[in-house]
């Protein structure tokens, strides 16, 4: 490891539950770090990052922190490290980068990385997930302060709060497969979501496609048969669910959007895939 820099997002659940801050400079002390103190500085960071021609930029936070750092590197000849401190960490889980976040460093630190895809929304990159719907308007709806001490449970606890309420239909095209409409649509470039949850079974973050799941229903039967169905991956087949994998997608319709985690405007949306091009440090054994 040639020269790195990390950025903290002091926001993120752990960090701001402990003392990850302290422990990171004296476990880190050959590496830049750099406190983000507002949401979009981590990409900023990032892009002043590889404007110095640092070797590898590690995001420590949760997955909007990965994201917003993913949008300033990005294409650049760099290599994006995580230290998972956030509220869920699904692409830490994906990739098999320990939650133990000091573990994770030390991958970093042995110089290890491989090639992922990145999936791009209306021009912008995620790295594990997007959505439009339903998941995007519980996204909206968690505040920062309720994500932060109530980690997960906030999710849910605005997740009830919208099932049952009246949800836009979005017409959703794909390449190779014939058009449809639903009324969630959720995207996934590795097979988790919400956690370690095998949402997109078939997925693979390096294959070079996305993998879609459209819900045609949303009424509390239809979803609790859903979810009854996720842990073996039967929700794949359950009535008014359709799953598929593609290079290209369009969701037109008026609803919310989320990228890893995070609002990110409304629909329509574009979506596209940019295979193996980002260079992710410190994943596995």
């Amino acid at each position: 490891m040639k020269d790195c820099c990390i950025i903290l997002n002091p926001n993120a659940r752990a960090v701001a539950r402990g003392e990850v801050h302290r422990r990171l400079r004296e476990a880190a002390p050959e590496a830049r770090l750099w406190v983000t103190s507002r949401a979009g500085e981590a990409e900023e960071l990032a892009r002043e990052a590889v404007r110095l021609g640092i070797d590898t930029v590690v995001a420590a936070g949760g997955d909007g922190t990965v994201n917003e750092v993913l949008r300033g590197v990005v294409g650049a000849p760099v290599r994006l490290g995580v230290l998972p401190v956030g509220t869920m960490n699904v692409f830490a889980r994906e990739h098999g980068i320990p939650l133990d976040w000091e573990e994770a460093w030390h991958r970093i630190r042995r110089g290890t990385e491989r090639r992922v895809d990145v999936g791009w929304a209306n021009a912008k990159p995620f790295a594990q997930l997007a959505g439009v719907g339903l998941d995007a308007e519980v996204v909206a709806a968690v505040g920062s302060e309720a994500k932060r001490w109530l980690g997960p449970l906030a999710y849910v606890a605005a997740a009830m709060r919208l099932v049952g309420r009246p949800a836009p239909s979005f017409w959703v095209e794909g390449e190779g497969v014939a058009a449809t409409r639903g009324r969630w649509v959720l995207v996934g470039m590795g097979r988790y979501y919400g956690g370690a949850i095998p949402v997109f079974p078939w997925a693979n973050p390096g294959d070079g496609l996305m993998d879609v799941l459209v819900v045609k229903d949303l009424s509390i039967p239809a979803l609790a048969s859903y979810v009854a169905g996720l842990p073996m991956g039967w929700h794949t087949r359950v009535r008014g669910v359709e799953y598929f994998q593609t290079r290209k997608l369009r969701v037109v319709g008026d609803g919310a959007l989320e990228l890893d985690g995070e609002a990110m405007g409304r629909a329509p949306v574009e979506f596209g895939v940019s295979p193996g091009v980002l260079r992710l440090a410190g994943f596995g054994d």
